[in-house]
This record gives structure tokens, C-alpha cells and sequence, in this order.
């Protein structure tokens, strides 16, 4: 479920707390710009993973797939069916997925493209076989997204969002397409007779405006890269229920904690880039192993036929850079539904077989053997003393 700010129901809160909730974001973001910018390479990529993952999965769960998060991983490599459909959700779970990820491959910043194009043939992500009338709505959702979001006016005097994301706001309230949907009845059958009950309204697809949320923040000159805002946009901030400074509050405290969020993803991606480089930076720069382990440390595990497919790897070549990532530490092999999966150790999981690797090591016959001479050697200098 979508967070409640403390301003639902209640009186408007005041400008001054609006104030403050925006500088806060225009923070959160002023520092997201500053650590993208400075991203090296191969960072650059695992954020993208990191950043594409996040983004599929609060699409989906915007869209009511509550068990998207458990079934993710296992969806994606084909051996899990799609998350549950119920009446509340407005097409199928991998219609939104296929529809992000082909607009995330166009995108105008390069790293982000390239990650998208390069998990997109890999994905095996499965529908759940029944046809559905909806299934063109992800595309006609970030078509429309595109429209409302070039059509908010750009502030004149200043390089905050805040007058455009109000724009966006209002046009969001008269959509057909975004507009909160309100609760219904429901007539179902009980003992022979039609008993109405209250059902909530269906998702609307804003995830298709997080996706592009990117694009107005760039064009305010708040961002260099029109980067997607997972769970920016939320339908709480669309309620009739709120005032004025209420929505103001709303809109910047969700969008501050979309960006924080990224930020804790930048950080990762340099730990693990750092980590890497330490395990795999005696391979040539062609290698494939640090490719691969990007994707599964930022995306999802990987069947060995999946990265033949994402890498333009041979199937003997799919054994090498296996053999590679599970030599160095930094992957193990899991058998799941008979199918071979490549997964990405954390960096504990490391330390932890490095440990016990040395406290495997000390009872060796060889260090027994050195010991052994030393003491002798001990032995023979204190007779010449």
C-alpha cells in the first residue's frame, strides 16, 4: 500500500512546513545529481542495474502485484509464474515490465539504455496465460505520461521543480487515465441472493510518471540525467481530500524519498564496483565476468542460457565466466527447478569463506613440516649459545 502523509483528512498544513518539506527534497536531489555525475564507468552500470530492478518492481507493486518483490528473481529467469492478478490491477504484470523496459532502452542517457538493452533478451519473465484486454495499457500509459509532462510550463527564474511538479499535479487530477479511481460496489451472489459490497477502485498506472518523472526534473535544470523516480508519484497526493501546502508536502516528501533511495543505490554501486575491481581487476577489459557479475549483483540471478543471450556468450564460454565468478568469491551456483542459476555473493558471504579457507589452511602437513624445521632451528641455537 501506497504511504499516508499526517495531512490526509486533517486541516491544511502550513506554508512553512511546504517550505521546509521541499528544501529537504531539493537536498535529496541536488546531492543525487552531484553523486551520478561523479559515477565512474563501471559504477554508472551497477546503478542502472540496481536502478532498473527498482524500477520493475515498484511499477508492479503500484499496480497491485503485491508478491512482485517475492516472485521478482525467480520470474524473471523463468521459473516462477507472473505475480497474482486480481480485479484491482489494470493489465498483466508482464506487460508493464516488457513496456518499461523497452522505453528505459531508448533512454537518452547511454548507461541506461545499454543496461535495459542488455537484460531485455535475457528476461524470461512469464505471463500467467490468460489473454487480457488491457495488455496495451503500459504503452498507452507512458504515452500519455510523455504528453502531460511536455505540456507543464518550465519555471522562468529558477532551477526547482516544484511550480512544474504542482502543474503536473493538477493535470494528473483531470485525467481520465491518472485520476485516483474511486471505490465502487461489487454484486456478488451469497445464499441465493445479490449482496453489494464496497471494493476499492483499480490501480491507475502512475508508475509510467516515475518512470519519466526524470525528464521534467531535467528540463527544470534540477537534474543533468533524466533519471526514473520509482514511487515518486503516488495516488495519495492526487486525493481531493488534501489543501493546498498538504499536496505540496505530499508530492515533495514522496519524491525526497524516491531520491533517497536512488542515493543509497549510488553508494552501493561504488562499494561493489570497489569490490570488484579488488576480485576481478587482473582480468583483461574484454572479460566478461565483470559484466555478468554486474548484472546479478544489481539486477537478478542468471541461468547459464540467459547469459549466453545477454552477453553474446558460447556455452562453453558461460562455463568459463562461471567457473571465474565462483573461483574469485563473488558468485555461487544454485540449482533451482532443475535449472543452473548464477548468483552474486554479498560481500560477508566473501569474507566468510576467505575465513575459512585461512582457518582451513593452519592444520596443513606443509605448515606442520615448516613448524616443525623452526622449532629444530630454535633448538640448534640455543646448543651454540
Amino acid at each position: 500500500m501506497e504511504p499516508l502523509t499526517a495531512f490526509a483528512f486533517d486541516d491544511d498544513a502550513s506554508a512553512e512546513e511546504a517550505a521546509l518539506a521541499e528544501a529537504t527534497c531539493a537536498l535529496a536531489l541536488g546531492r543525487l545529481d552531484g553523486l551520478v555525475a561523479g559515477l565512474s564507468g563501471d559504477e554508472k552500470t551497477l546503478f542502472c542495474m540496481h536502478l532498473l530492478r527498482r524500477a520493475l518492481i515498484a511499477a508492479l507493486l503500484q499496480s497491485g502485484f503485491t508478491d512482485a518483490e517475492m516472485r521478482f528473481e525467480h520470474w524473471f529467469a523463468g521459473l516462477s509464474r507472473a505475480p497474482q492478478e486480481t480485479p484491482l490491477t489494470p493489465c498483466p504484470a508482464h506487460a508493464i515490465v516488457r513496456a518499461l523496459l523497452a522505453e528505459l532502452g531508448h533512454h537518452t542517457w547511454e548507461p541506461l539504455s545499454e543496461a535495459s538493452q542488455t537484460i531485455s533478451p535475457a528476461a524470461r519473465f512469464t505471463s500467467d496465460g490468460r489473454d487480457n484486454d488491457a495488455a496495451g495499457l503500459p504503452a498507452e500509459a507512458l504515452e500519455a505520461g510523455h504528453a502531460l509532462i511536455g505540456e507543464c510550463p518550465l519555471p522562468s527564474d529558477a532551477c526547482l521543480p516544484f511550480a512544474a511538479l504542482e502543474q503536473l499535479n493538477r493535470r494528473l487530477r483531470q485525467s481520465a487515465l491518472f485520476a485516483p479511481v474511486e471505490r465502487g460496489a461489487a454484486v456478488l451472489p451469497l445464499l441465493d441472493r445479490d449482496v453489494a459490497i464496497e471494493r476499492a477502485g483499480i490501480r491507475t498506472p502512475l508508475w509510467a510518471l516515475d518512470a519519466l518523472l526524470g525528464r521534467l526534473l531535467a528540463s527544470c535544470c534540477t537534474w543533468r540525467v533524466p533519471l526514473p523516480c520509482p514511487g515518486a508519484v503516488t495516488a495519495e497526493a492526487l486525493g481531493p481530500q488534501l489543501g493546498s501546502c498538504s499536496r505540496r508536502i505530499a508530492m515533495a516528501e514522496r519524491l525526497a524519498a524516491s531520491v533517497q533511495g536512488l542515493i543509497e543505490v549510488a553508494e552501493t554501486a561504488r562499494r561493489q564496483a570497489m569490490r570488484m575491481h579488488d576480485s576481478l581487476g587482473h582480468l583483461r577489459s574484454s572479460a566478461r565476468a565483470p559484466q555478468v557479475w554486474m548484472l546479478l549483483a544489481g539486477f537478478a540471478p542468471l541461468g547459464l542460457e540467459q547469459m549466453g543471450v545477454a552477453f553474446g556468450i558460447t556455452r562453453r564460454g558461460t562455463y568459463a565466466v562461471r567457473d571465474a565468478l565462483v573461483d574469485a568469491g563473488m558468485a555461487r551456483v544454485e540449482t533451482v527447478k532443475g535449472k543452473v542459476l548464477l548468483e552474486a555473493t554479498g560481500e560477508h558471504e566473501k569474507a566468510s569463506q576467505m575465513s575459512s579457507e585461512r582457518s582451513g589452511a593452519l592444520p596443513s602437513p606443509l605448515l606442520a613440516e615448516f613448524d616443525a624445521a623452526m622449532d629444530e632451528i630454535d633448538r640448534l641455537l640455543d646448543r651454540t649459545r
